[in-house]
């Protein structure tokens, strides 16, 4: 989905993964729940002070000292951008949907802070009908383009089934030849 173009061409294009995030494993777990909590009723009743709950509660747990044990998830995910950036040969950055830093926002604003003209997002989540995809990480993106109307900002979302499809039907195929 292109959300937003620009008159220019560019030659200096990034990519942006726009991962889920979880919170490591060393952060308390009533924390996790208060704020889970928080966000779902903040959906219902807006109260200020709830609000102002819910950030810091958010910014806490995005902020938090992580290591390869106790945010593996992190951990590949920076792996894939790596790989994906030396493949691609472009800078790729990596944004979370929530519980990590940075946000995608933020990846998005520091691909374009380095001069990238072109910033395609990506989700590690391929497939649809779930609210990350759909509408919070596309009304995020939307966001930052309205704000960068010189830049071209692409959302590369929904993924062909048939592209989901040929890559567990080639992920099955090869896991049950190794077993």
């Amino acid at each position: 989905m292109e959300l937003k173009h620009s008159s220019h061409s560019s030659s200096f294009r990034a990519l942006v993964i726009a991962a889920h995030g979880i919170p490591p494993s060393d952060y308390p777990g009533m924390k996790v729940g208060l704020l889970m909590m928080l966000e779902i009723f903040n959906e219902k009743v807006r109260w200020g002070l709830l609000e102002k709950w819910h950030a810091r509660l958010d910014h806490e747990v995005r902020t938090w000292k992580r290591t390869p044990q106790t945010d593996p998830y992190q951990s590949a995910v920076e792996k894939l951008a790596s790989r994906l950036s030396e493949r691609l040969g472009i800078p790729v950055y990596v944004g979370y949907n929530e519980f990590c830093a940075p946000t995608v926002a933020e990846a998005i604003e520091q691909a374009l802070s380095k001069g990238a003209c072109t910033v395609t997002v990506v989700s590690t989540m391929l497939i649809r009908g779930n609210t990350h995809t759909e509408s919070e990480i596309a009304e995020t993106v939307h966001q930052v383009a309205q704000a960068h109307p010189e830049a071209k900002i692409l959302y590369a979302f929904p993924v062909d089934e048939e592209l989901v499809i040929d890559l567990l039907a080639t992920h099955v195929q090869q896991f049950e030849e190794t077993a």
